[in-house]
């Protein structure tokens, strides 16, 4: 006898990605407003101390994920990953690189 599973066929491939790897992250901007950072902590106490930070959002970081500002999340993943946070001037119109 042919089981239920057999005769439906194989299970269509939809719904969202299975590689979850976001991880809670934290936008926060320099109080001149020249300056975005983006730090895993909620109080950015790890962020350069050469000038105050306000946090702006907490969002989603991964690489499938927006970031809620312009710029991608692949630099912002390796910066964290080097440095535990990582900056950029909101005035930089040059890309950091690519993942390749």
């Amino acid at each position: 006898m042919i089981s239920d599973e057999h005769q439906r066929g194989p299970k269509p491939v939809v719904g969202p990605a299975l590689d979850v790897d976001a991880t809670p992250a934290f936008l926060f901007e320099s109080d001149d407003g020249h300056f975005l950072g983006v730090s895993l902590r909620p109080s950015g106490d790890d962020l350069p101390r050469d000038r105050r930070w306000a946090r702006r959002s907490e969002f989603a970081l991964g690489v499938h994920e927006a970031v809620p500002a312009a710029i991608d999340p692949e630099p912002l993943l390796r910066g964290i990953k080097a440095n535990g946070y990582f900056v950029w001037a909101t005035n930089r119109t040059r890309p950091f690189g690519t993942a390749q």
